[in-house]
């Protein structure tokens, strides 16, 4: 979320935090895989978002009211089902892409947020496809540049469709 989101809102969804957790969590496992398993970084992950020093890491005025504080189950059952069901939603990524492109063409942070976002469509059908779809969009907005933007956006409601 950008610094004037953050200033108007005094708590963001946990939910969002939730999904954004479970994207820093597949990312640090894809780029750190022969280092930790998905269980030490799910920790230390959460960790990270209990810290004291979070809002000063993120330059937010420690006088703010905002909380940066993710549904913790909500997290651990995203990273769950992605970790567990990545062969599957690996294919439904790969279906989707060009024939001339693989999915380990993709960058590192894109893969993790499709995967997070493909499982929650996928796994999570009490949360509306369009809310999914808007929300990794909008981390999307936050984290990749414009050309992945529309590509997150038009994957991801090609595939809510289906």
């Amino acid at each position: 979320m950008s610094n004037q989101q953050i200033n108007t809102k005094s708590q963001i969804n946990t939910k969002s935090i939730a999904r954004i957790a479970a994207i820093q969590v597949l990312y640090q496992f894809a780029s750190l895989k022969e280092e930790y398993d998905i269980n030490s970084i799910l920790i230390r992950v959460k960790e990270f978002y209990k810290g004291p020093d979070l809002k000063s890491d993120h330059d937010i005025d420690k006088k703010n009211p905002i909380k940066l504080k993710p549904s913790y189950g909500y997290l651990e059952e995203l990273v769950k089902y992605t970790h567990g069901n990545l062969s599957e939603i690996d294919q439904i990524i790969t279906n989707h892409l060009s024939k001339d492109w693989d999915i380990n063409d993709l960058p590192t942070l894109l893969r993790a947020l499709l995967r997070v976002a493909i499982c929650e469509l996928r796994y999570f059908p009490e949360t509306p496809k369009k809310v999914v779809v808007n929300e990794y969009t909008d981390i999307a907005n936050d984290m990749l540049d414009e050309k992945e933007i529309g590509f997150v956006n038009s994957l991801l409601h090609k595939y809510s469709l289906s």
